[in-house]
């Protein structure tokens, strides 16, 4: 009420009105505009602000001049053929061009075509820059801005009354706005570039190698590098492994990929019983081409590669939000048929450069038969070290990397202990693997919503044991998780009131994005397949439909009464609406007073029509004009009115 009432004396001129539709669609524009176009806008309101005249010829041809300068310095190197026939480049152009054009009108002071279509331009153009839930929000609240100030246009700039009639159009609106939304969805264009597509800030991502000095070093985040949405429940934390990259090479500070002269041509073998999982990821810009999906992928996702490790890229570097559904077998082993190079290189260790390890490892080829009982043997090995899982270790002897993390440092954290455990692993005679991506944490999910964060990063190792690739956790072998650690991993979790608060809020942005965002045919259909499945879920939308409609007619209820500052032409609006209702109308400029004075004087007949206006008049010019407390003469001024009615006007 407040802020309704801070409007009803503020009446703006049609030209202050467009300033402010200006303001409003050009705040998102500012932040992708180059320093020469910020200082050439400077420039422009400043000249506004100064100068009260309207700018001549020649001051215009000025602002033109300045500000062809200022798109040249602003996409200097830019200008190509090649480069112009990026979208993103051309209409970056087009926003200053339409920034210099419309500058040159606002000086002129006169309104005309061009200033009162443009700021619907800049609105459109700013989608093409700015995605995601909050730019969303604030499209709506554009939408609602340029239609308060259109209508307080309309209104000769009073700015209460065209507040009023924006929410009163934007509730009739609404619920109509939500059927057709449901039924007619956006169309799906695969290949667009435009539109709301999330977050642009770059996560990391994995690039095939997996470092273990320095560049080793983590520093635990929470940002979000991908949301998955779950057709049922999030699966149990033992099957949150999303697969990233497969290294082979030990480079001794690095592992790397199998190289690329290897085409390995068998594909992993799964049984048709085993159950899939089916989820949708929403993955952030990495600038690397790895996709990330569950243990173990069914098939490729669409447009991507699936190489017969299971790895899934795409062509080029992930530099906008994408989205992807794929399908998995939520299972540590699977079958799988190795070619005789893929096995010697996934078999290659230097005995020569962890003698230690290899010394420990001849011990346990001898003592044990089979792959299976070498691999409990070296995990055994591992859990008897005391190793300590740490955030910040020191810095291994890279020459010795296995032998110094073992016997030396003991500690590390996923990479150490997989890069060691595989060493270990291969001179016990087990062909072995390590795979980098993420493990996600079951506490940031929510039904069937699952954030995966940097802090997720993982690597483990797959050990490939009669005829089938066995993933092992090597990290549960540590005996200690230090204290640092244990601190930093929890700060970075943060309070459990602020992380299930957090929770809920990602839950809510992406419920959002997926069912408004991307809303499309494919997720009609989704919906109506769901809809004809869970028949109650028809009752529920109706019934919210009906819920909004009722909202919304309080709404507009509420808006279409009228507000007056003075309380007591309020209370006498009953009495002034009866009398219209019967075509005793006040005229123009012309008081109370005079209006019961008048009106008095035309039905001399009706006594109780006399007795009572003659009250009310009196009553009315004693609130009005005497200085005493009016708190009483209010009450009998309303018990005069609520009499009124039974007056006869016939």
């Amino acid at each position: 009420m407040t802020f309704f009432k801070s409007l009803q004396d503020i009446k703006l001129t049609p030209l202050t009105l467009l300033d402010m539709s200006y303001i409003a669609v050009l705040l998102p524009l500012l932040l992708i505009l180059k320093v020469p176009m910020l200082v050439f806008l400077f420039i422009v309101v400043v000249i506004l602000f100064l100068k009260k005249e309207p700018s001549g010829n020649l001051g215009v041809l000025f602002i033109f001049i300045l500000g062809i300068i200022a798109v040249y310095l602003s996409l200097y190197g830019a200008f190509s053929f090649r480069g112009l026939s990026r979208l993103k480049l051309f209409l970056e152009l087009l926003v200053y061009v339409l920034l210099v054009v419309v500058s040159m009108q606002r000086l002129t002071q006169k309104i005309n075509f061009y200033l009162l279509i443009s700021p619907m331009l800049f609105l459109a153009l700013s989608l093409f820059f700015f995605h995601g839930l909050s730019m969303l929000i604030y499209v709506v609240f554009e939408i609602f801005f340029l239609l308060w100030m259109v209508l307080s246009h309309r209104m000769e700039g009073r700015l209460s009354e065209g507040f009023r009639s924006s929410m009163v159009m934007f509730m009739y609106s609404l619920p109509w706005v939500v059927v057709l939304f449901v039924f007619f969805p956006r169309i799906s264009f695969e290949h667009a570039t435009y539109g709301f597509k999330g977050e642009t800030e770059h996560r990391m991502g994995h690039d095939g190698t997996m470092y273990l000095d320095n560049k080793a070093q983590l520093v635990p985040s929470t940002r979000i590098v991908m949301e998955v949405g779950f057709d049922e429940n999030v699966p149990t934390s033992s099957a949150l492994y999303f697969r990233g990259s497969i290294l082979y090479v030990d480079k001794k500070n690095h592992w790397e990929p199998m190289p690329s002269y290897v085409k390995r041509k068998n594909r992993p073998q799964f049984k048709q019983t085993q159950k899939k999982t089916y989820y949708k990821v929403t993955l952030y810009p990495t600038q690397k081409r790895w996709l990330y999906l569950l243990d173990m992928p069914y098939e490729k996702v669409k447009l991507s590669t699936l190489d017969t490790d299971l790895i899934t890229t795409v062509k080029n570097p992930i530099a906008e939000p994408i989205h992807y559904a794929a399908s998995s077998f939520l299972i540590k082993t699977f079958n799988d048929v190795l070619d005789a190079k893929t096995k010697e290189i996934a078999s290659t260790y230097d005995k020569a450069q962890n003698p230690k390890t290899y010394k420990e490892a001849q011990k346990i080829k001898v003592m044990f038969t089979s792959d299976e009982q070498r691999a409990k043997a070296v995990i055994d090995f591992f859990k008897a070290q005391s190793l300590s899982y740490s955030l910040k270790p020191e810095v291994l002897d890279m020459k010795h990397s296995t032998d110094s993390f073992l016997f030396d440092k003991h500690k590390g954290y996923c990479v150490h202990f997989a890069s060691s455990f595989v060493t270990m692993a291969r001179m016990v005679g087990i062909p072995s693997r390590i795979v980098t991506g993420y493990k996600a944490d079951m506490r940031n999910a929510l039904k069937n919503y699952l954030a995966v964060k940097e802090n997720d990063a993982h690597a483990w190792a797959e050990l490939y044991i009669n005829g089938a690739w066995i993933r092992i956790e090597t990290t549960s072998t540590a005996s200690i998780i230090e204290a640092d650690t244990q601190r930093q991993l929890e700060e970075a979790k943060g309070s459990a009131l602020y992380k299930s608060i957090n929770l809920y809020l990602m839950y809510a942005k992406y419920q959002v994005e997926t069912w408004i965002l991307y809303y499309s045919n494919i997720r009609q259909l989704q919906l109506l397949k769901y809809a004809k499945n869970n028949p109650k879920i028809i009752l529920y939308f109706v019934s919210s439909l009906i819920l909004l409609v009722v909202l919304t007619f309080m709404i507009i209820t509420y808006f279409k009464r009228p507000h007056f500052k003075n309380k007591t032409i309020a209370s006498l609006q009953p009495l002034l609406q009866k009398l219209k209702k019967n075509n005793i109308i006040r005229k123009e400029k012309e008081t109370l007073h005079q209006f019961f004075m008048r009106i008095l004087s035309e039905n001399v007949e009706n006594k109780k029509f006399i007795e009572v206006i003659g009250k009310i008049d009196t009553l009315y010019e004693r609130i009005s004009y005497a200085k005493e407390d009016s708190s009483q003469q209010q009450k009998a001024l309303k018990a005069l009115i609520k009499d009124f009615k039974s007056v006869n006007l016939a």
